[in-house]
């Protein structure tokens, strides 16, 4: 038998999370469904734990700056240190129970697992089903995208989510893909001591800002000692004890001891029952309606 609720909230990132607490607070009985961590993937994986990254590179830049602006300085890095905040002050060590406890706390229903759609107004989580009076909410977010490069999936590649619980820096990284993301990794990385390669297929790095803002960027990478590869196609990828090595399509390979992948998000959109109602469970967005 189903359990019967006003609203089904799927996916508890901060959209979710926030709809699902003002409409527990007005009142309405309301199932939140997250097979992660309530909360998604910029207070656990993204914006604020890379921006802990950011500022710490930020600072190491300054501080070897000095000589050539105001005195001496001596810079050692100490990535434990990075590491612990952010596990002590961002994540809670990847716990989440402070923000399943502030929606619970309001009346929610939290469902942990993976939420599928059933037909009209019908969620399935595990052997659990809940049926919605009023509406089902979709925020099933993103995650990686992987591409189908030959041998990657075989490979111990890093996402944005390892690179952040990483308690090291690696001596060497590749880091595939020069949007924002990778690019912020890349540096933040290289000022704490990798060595550290950005290979992207597109004519330059954060390709979807202006092309002055690339240029500027690269010229500071290349100061940094980062080595930009653009118009470079990854074709297939292998490692061994020595690393990971991704072979380009001009010819060039580079090894190094992690791979960062970072070349977008994907929508989870593929396997959430779009089918039972009518939609296309290939799409890569849905279309929004004022319909409640």
């Amino acid at each position: 038998m189903a359990d019967v609720v006003d609203v089904v909230v799927i996916g508890m990132g901060p959209g979710g999370e926030d709809l699902a607490e003002r409409m527990a607070g007005a009142g309405w009985k309301v199932a939140g469904v997250e097979e992660r961590l309530v909360g998604g993937e910029c207070p656990y994986f993204g914006c604020i734990p890379s921006k802990m990254i950011v500022r710490a590179a930020d600072t190491l830049a300054e501080g070897r700056r000095i000589p050539d602006l105001s005195g001496t300085s001596s810079v050692t890095t100490d990535w434990g240190k990075v590491a612990h905040r952010i596990r002590a002050e961002a994540t809670d060590n990847w716990n989440d129970q402070v923000a399943a406890d502030r929606f619970t706390n309001k009346g929610g229903i939290l469902v942990r697992g993976h939420g599928r759609l059933a037909g009209p107004g019908r969620v399935v989580v595990g052997d659990r089903e809940l049926e919605a009076r009023r509406a089902i909410v979709l925020n099933p977010g993103t995650a990686p995208a992987v591409p189908p490069i030959p041998g990657l999936a075989d490979a111990p590649y890093w996402t944005n989510r390892e690179l952040l619980q990483a308690e090291t820096v690696p001596a060497s990284l590749t880091v595939l893909g020069g949007g924002s993301i990778g690019a912020e990794m890349a540096q933040g990385m290289a000022r704490f001591g990798a060595r550290v390669t950005v290979v992207e297929a597109g004519d330059r790095i954060v390709g979807f800002e202006e092309p002055e803002a690339a240029q500027v960027l690269t010229e500071v990478f290349e100061r940094e000692g980062i080595d930009v590869r653009t118009k470079s196609k990854a074709v297939a990828v292998s490692h061994d004890e020595k690393g990971i090595t991704v072979e380009l399509d001009n010819g060039g390979k580079v090894t190094s001891e992690k791979l960062l992948v970072s070349v977008g998000r994907r929508p989870n959109l593929w396997d959430i029952g779009l089918e039972t109602v009518g939609l296309d469970p290939h799409a890569r967005s849905l279309p929004v309606t004022d319909h409640m």
